[in-house]
């Protein structure tokens, strides 16, 4: 991790130098991912027209005091299931990576904790594989690529929007829907992309803005 030289330096990752040092982040803040040099993730975007591949929330906040020395991060990760890892994974290597940062605005502290703890319950839960020859089609063909939006989870954001609408109170659950379909809950999980969360507008940029 990178070191305080002093109380007014700090030593960026490679991707900072790039992007810029990353605001300081709050618990469920969400991180989008692209990864850069695969060909599934490539394939995945071209059907979401997205930049973005991926998306994790942040767990834990860095505080030294508290003796928490790095940003955890919570998602879920193809093909082994949703798993923790410190954020600095994503900015050592910016060859490797690019990501970006949203935030639900005017979230309060308990509903936070609420949205991080429904992720922690399913830590270990198994990733949804699927099909390559269904994602080259859908690549390539409107037609197969309405079909297989329709019909494929994109499980890392699909944890993501359903962590949001459990931790919200029932009356309450409109502002934390990411599509603007009227989906049911479980089509919520099924069926919401990075896509869809970089374009809603229940969420704002705080890092690296791009759709």
């Amino acid at each position: 991790m990178p070191k305080a030289a002093g109380p007014e330096k700090y030593l960026a990752f490679p991707l900072e130098k790039i992007r810029g040092v990353l605001p300081e982040l709050k618990e469920a803040d969400i991180i989008f991912v692209h990864h850069h040099r695969s060909f599934i993730r490539y394939l995945l975007r071209k059907i979401m027209h997205s930049y973005w591949d991926h998306v994790a929330l942040v767990l834990f906040t860095k505080d030294v005091e508290k003796g928490q020395y790095y940003n955890q991060i919570i998602e879920a990760s193809y093909p082994r299931g949703i798993e923790i890892h410190k954020l600095e994974k994503y900015l050592r290597d910016p060859s490797k990576y690019d990501i970006a940062i949203k935030r639900v605005p005017n979230l309060d502290a308990p509903t936070r904790r609420r949205v991080t703890a429904f992720m922690l319950m399913n830590v270990d839960a198994p990733y949804y594989k699927a099909s390559l020859i269904g994602m080259i089609l859908a690549a390539f063909s409107k037609k197969f690529s309405l079909a297989f939006l329709a019909q494929q989870r994109f499980c890392s954001s699909g944890f993501v929007q359903k962590s949001f609408y459990e931790a919200s109170n029932w009356d309450e659950r409109e502002k934390f829907i990411f599509r603007t379909d009227h989906l049911s809950p479980l089509e919520l999980e099924d069926l919401t992309t990075p896509a869809d969360i970089a374009n809603s507008d229940k969420t704002v940029w705080v890092y690296n803005k791009r759709v």
